[in-house]
Formats: C-alpha cells, sequence, structure tokens
C-alpha cells in the first residue's frame, strides 16, 4: 500500500443541518458506497437531510 492508501479520507460537514458525510460509510440514500471521497460524489449530489448543495459542506475537524 502507498501513504495515500492508507491515510483516512477526511468527512464533510453540512453548515445547514450538520449532516456529516463520511467516505467511510458512503450514502445509502444516493447509493454512494464506501470508499468514494466526498470530491468525487456526483455533480447532483446534495446533502441527504436538508437537500443543501455541496457548496455549504466544510472539512469535518472532529475534536475526538
Amino acid at each position: 500500500m502507498n501513504q495515500k492508501e492508507q491515510e483516512p479520507m477526511p468527512a464533510w460537514i453540512c453548515t445547514e443541518c450538520g449532516y456529516v458525510y463520511d467516505p467511510a460509510e458512503g450514502d445509502l440514500e444516493w447509493n454512494i458506497r464506501p470508499g468514494i471521497p466526498f470530491e468525487k460524489l456526483p455533480p447532483e449530489w446534495c446533502c441527504p437531510v436538508c437537500n443543501a448543495d455541496r457548496s455549504v459542506f466544510r472539512l469535518f475537524d472532529s475534536q475526538l
């Protein structure tokens, strides 16, 4: 494995409702399989909770 494959993909949070898109989980509502990074989501993809556009998503920095 190269270094890029070992690094976890970042999660993204909707600034409208707080939904977190986690690439490790994907998005069942949109049939997005696990492992798809945010940048590779289809252009028409939107928040499955509040239908906000992708442009309102920001990198999610968990403080856990």
